[in-house]
């Protein structure tokens, strides 16, 4: 992301996001996307991308729950988990740097 695109980026905003996002996926960051999204294009988009990461792992473990019958989800299950909050510091700590981050494996499901 170039420097006039990133003029206004409210990176606060997008690192208070991952953070709410550690305790809530997808409601904290989802609010906080209705709130800011208006205010600027670039903090709008990062806001979204934290809102659908949310909403992608919390998929994710859903679907380990669901395959736990199996013995599947009882190995995968953890490891979203874990990759989870990595992916999370990872996108605080850029959002602080005033880097645009989408995680890995993340859909976009809202546009």
């Amino acid at each position: 992301m170039n420097e006039q695109s990133t003029q206004g980026f409210d990176k606060s905003m997008v690192m208070v996001s991952y953070i709410v996002s550690a305790f809530t996926a997808v409601v904290g960051p989802l609010i906080l996307w209705v709130l800011k999204k208006d205010e600027h294009p670039a903090t709008a988009e990062a806001l979204r991308h934290v809102v659908n990461f949310g909403l992608s792992y919390t998929i994710y473990l859903f679907v380990a729950w669901l395959t736990s019958f199996i013995l599947i989800g009882l190995v995968i299950g953890p490891i979203i988990t874990v990759a989870f909050y990595i992916f999370l510091i990872l996108g605080a700590i850029k959002a602080n740097n005033g880097e645009m981050y989408k995680p890995p494996f993340t859909l976009d499901i809202i546009k």
